[in-house]
């Protein structure tokens, strides 16, 4: 039996993210999937340490990554600076008669990286949803429908073969009185033939050898297909009763997805006011003592779960990658077979090897056929016993043999009935085992499910947190962008302001102590150093900063001042 000329099996293509993800490094450990199925440790050792090295990989980055934040704000503002999580301590830009003021540029240059990255993580966040969670969702609605299909093929072909064991079995004790009664047909006329013009003997002997098969496939045939059936049943309990267990509820996604876009929000309102100049110091403390460290906490989860799903995304990626000439799921079904040591000629290789390979290769349940076959000619058999014993007349026969055949011919009408319900069954179940129908299947559930919806919604899960996660610790390494920049004049004011921040207290030259402001913009037009202009001669130049001097010390020489 072969693939009808109606149904064309479909070819396996594979989505770029198989071969991107397979081709991920395992650092000397093998790529092979069916190694898992080995019965050698070593084997799985060896694959399964490959896997875990991507994921040791990414959790050791980020983790040096998050020790490194720590360390920067133990180091303070003078040694880390902005890295330490404070404001920027700059000097103020400088005014003169000829040129405009310019921003200084690091904090401007600070301030565009934590929008975009921002900005990143909310995109992001939204296609973790649309595209990662969706697919996931799809590849577990396509599980569910084709493990639903899976035991209801297992259910019929089941009830096909109790009914044909039950009606096989019931036949036999017909069939070893039919064989016992025809073995020796006439014994008491040997020429019956001449007698009656019917051949009974050979028809006789043609039922018995008919009737014979009948005992050969109730013992193997029979029994094996229903060991077979039962093996696919215990299968897609299994399977069941772990897609039930797998819940992508959209409540669950959204504890995640919903921080991932609010908090992001809160740093870039913050961001933009303090971009502008017009925060406000209880903005700047929400942010600082509920924003980030939140934002901070989902971040970690982010890397965290990022790794198990890169771990997951190559796994799923391996098995559809399986054989060497053409990879496919096809090639990893035939590798696990040969790591199980089931070989070529068990009716398991056959099987799997005729439905996943598009049933190019020989029918493994011909003998199916070939049992439908010797039952319509057992039928037939029995029929044409049936009409010559009506034919010559039964008392006659019962006069010339000298025995009664009126048993022998109910007999024969009941193991007629049987032989036919025996081939309708076979009839059917040779429909349930069609191309069509498992080759359908198998296309539905692995390469549809597992190999595309599967494998791209993986992939969009794992590249959607490993962009959330690098964006993510990027924020909050340089999450002074969203405080406002401390505008100080002279390098002392700037050294004090530092030092202050990582705990030290700086003094200016008259071991005074600097004041500073805390918000980094003046409380008032009287703080200001500029707020009022030098006069001749009463010392007030002395609260200017040493800068001021000397980049106008030429012009106060030139007017001949005494300042």
């Amino acid at each position: 039996m072969s693939a009808s000329d109606e149904y064309v099996p479909s070819q396996y293509e594979a989505i770029p993210s198989v071969a991107l993800l397979a081709g991920a490094p395992r650092f000397g450990r093998s790529s092979q999937f069916s190694k898992l199925f080995s019965f050698h440790n070593q084997e799985q050792t060896d694959y399964t340490m490959g896997l875990i090295f991507i994921a040791a990989f990414l959790l050791t980055f980020f983790f040096m990554w998050t020790v490194s934040i720590f360390v920067f704000m133990c180091l303070g503002q003078r040694e880390a600076g902005f890295l330490s999580g404070h404001p920027f301590v700059e000097p103020e830009p400088k005014v003169d008669d000829y040129e405009e003021a310019k921003p200084f540029k690091r904090p401007r240059r600070v301030r565009f990286t934590f929008l975009v990255c921002n900005v990143l993580v909310i995109i992001f966040s939204v296609l973790f949803v649309t595209e990662g969670v969706r697919n996931i969702q799809a590849t577990t609605v396509t599980f569910s429908e084709s493990n639903q299909q899976v035991m209801n093929l297992a259910g019929s072909s089941h009830g096909i073969a109790d009914d044909l064991h039950e009606v096989g079995t019931n036949s036999v004790p017909i069939r070893n009185f039919l064989v016992e009664r025809l073995g020796n047909f006439c014994p008491n006329d040997p020429n019956l033939q001449d007698h009656t013009g019917v051949d009974f003997d050979a028809i006789a002997a043609e039922a018995v050898q008919n009737l014979e098969l009948l005992q050969n496939f109730v013992d193997n045939e029979v029994v094996s297909f229903r060991d077979y059936v039962g093996q696919v049943e215990d299968a897609s309990k299994g399977v069941d009763a772990a897609i039930s267990s797998y819940d992508v509820s959209e409540w669950k996604v959204m504890l995640y997805v919903l921080p991932m876009i609010i908090l992001p929000s809160f740093l870039m309102i913050g961001l933009f006011m303090a971009w502008f100049e017009v925060s406000f110091k209880e903005y700047q403390c929400m942010l600082r003592y509920l924003i980030i460290p939140l934002f901070g906490i989902i971040v970690v989860f982010s890397w965290v779960f990022c790794s198990l799903f890169g771990l997951l995304s190559v796994t799923n990626a391996d098995f559809c990658s399986g054989g060497t000439a053409n990879p496919s799921p096809e090639g990893t079904f035939m590798e696990i077979l040969s790591e199980q040591g089931i070989t070529p000629d068990s009716i398991v290789y056959r099987s799997v090897e005729y439905y996943v390979d598009g049933c190019r290769t020989g029918f493994p349940f011909a003998f199916i056929s070939s049992y439908e076959n010797d039952l319509g000619e057992a039928i037939d058999s029995t029929t044409t016993f049936s009409n010559s014993l009506d034919a010559v007349g039964m008392e006659d026969l019962n006069r010339l043999c000298g025995t009664d055949f009126s048993d022998v011919a109910e007999q024969l009408v009941e193991i007629r009935r049987n032989l036919e319900t025996l081939i309708g069954s076979a009839s059917r179940g040779l429909q349930l085992l069609s191309c069509e129908s498992l080759n359908s299947l198998y296309v539905n559930t692995f390469h549809e499910g597992t190999c595309t919806y599967s494998v791209s919604g993986f992939a969009w899960v794992f590249a959607s947190l490993l962009i959330v996660s690098i964006c993510g610790m990027i924020m909050i390494t340089l999450r002074s962008a969203v405080y406002d920049v401390v505008w100080l004049e002279d390098q002392a004011e700037i050294e004090g302001e530092r030092g202050r921040r990582s705990g030290k207290e700086y003094f200016d030259d008259d071991h005074d102590a600097i004041e500073h402001t805390e918000t980094g913009v003046y409380a008032d037009e009287s703080s200001h150093p500029h707020a009022t202009a030098p006069t001749e001669g009463d010392g007030s130049w002395d609260n200017y900063p040493n800068q001021f001097a000397q980049d106008h010390g030429d012009y106060a020489a030139e007017q001949g001042r005494d300042w």
